[in-house]
């Protein structure tokens, strides 16, 4: 469990460039829970997940995981760092080893381990990422930009997080490595049961795959709730420069046009079964 108490973030904090970056967020989230996080460009999401991977210390406020307070005197931050895995933006480009394998094994090696155990996170990573064993001995340069995304994540999940945060996991993918990657994320959080914490500016990625979704504007918490009740606010979601899901846009103008749609659809599987019962419901 993540639980944030106040926090607070400030840049350059008594200079004359002071920034808020975050200002007394509050937030618990729940072990194994696929948490969405959006907001605008500048609204602090960027700053909350690297103090969550204890990357930034917080300027005021408590940051606690499974009960132990990150930066407390008892607190060995070493090892809650290795809890929190985080994939930042563009991952690829921090890939620098001869082979995939010892790219990937590179975060395993810098923990103590065994050769053994090392080679088993480095297989199992890959194999939970689609990487096959026959990409792991060439040059991590040779591959497509998916692949390489990919084994970027694989080296995050080597080293066994308790919590994935991924920063715009997509970003400059074409459609194929866009979805080939959500759905081994998709994939992943299923089989090892752990906390992901999704950054997006995908409407229709955080509707297919998150529990929750937490809202930022300007470094503030504007929203914190079920996705499917994230997605009923759309006209305070514009008002802060975000937008809905593109099928929920056109449910929304179906019913206003006198369609009995229901409200709180935010998937294409959720419109396709809701137009199915209304048909039936008309032919009866």
């Amino acid at each position: 469990m993540i639980k944030l108490s106040d926090i607070c973030y400030t840049y350059m904090s008594d200079g004359p460039f002071e920034k808020a970056a975050v200002k007394n967020v509050n937030l618990t989230l729940n072990s194994g829970e696929f948490i969405g996080l959006m907001g605008h460009t500048g609204s602090g999401k960027s700053t909350l997940i690297q103090m969550i991977a204890g990357i930034v210390k917080p300027t005021s406020g408590k940051i606690a995981i499974d009960g132990q307070e990150l930066y407390a005197k008892n607190c060995d931050m070493r090892k809650m760092r290795f809890k929190t895995g985080l994939v930042m933006q563009y991952p690829e480009y921090q890939l620098f080893e001869e082979t995939v394998f010892k790219d990937i094994a590179f975060g395993p090696s810098n923990m103590g381990l065994s050769e053994d155990e090392i080679k088993r996170r480095v297989f199992f990573a890959a194999n939970l990422v689609g990487i096959g064993d026959e990409l792991l001995e060439k040059s991590p340069f040779e591959l497509s930009g998916g692949q390489k995304r990919r084994v970027a994540i694989a080296g995050v999940l080597a080293m066994e997080p308790e919590i994935l945060i991924l920063d715009e996991p997509t970003a400059g993918l074409d459609p194929a490595g866009r979805d080939e990657i959500l759905c081994k994320i998709k994939d992943m959080h299923q089989r090892l049961g752990i906390t992901v914490i999704l950054v997006s500016h995908s409407m229709e990625d955080l509707a297919n795959l998150t529990d929750r979704i937490v809202v930022m504007n300007h470094g503030e918490l504007a929203m914190f709730d079920k996705t499917a009740e994230i997605f009923k606010h759309s006209e305070e979601l514009k008002r802060i420069g975000l937008s809905v899901p593109q099928i929920t846009e056109v449910c929304s103008r179906l019913s206003e046009a006198g369609f009995p749609i229901a409200e709180g659809i935010y998937t294409v599987e959720m419109a396709r079964a809701e137009i199915e019962r209304i048909l039936k419901s008309e032919k009866s």
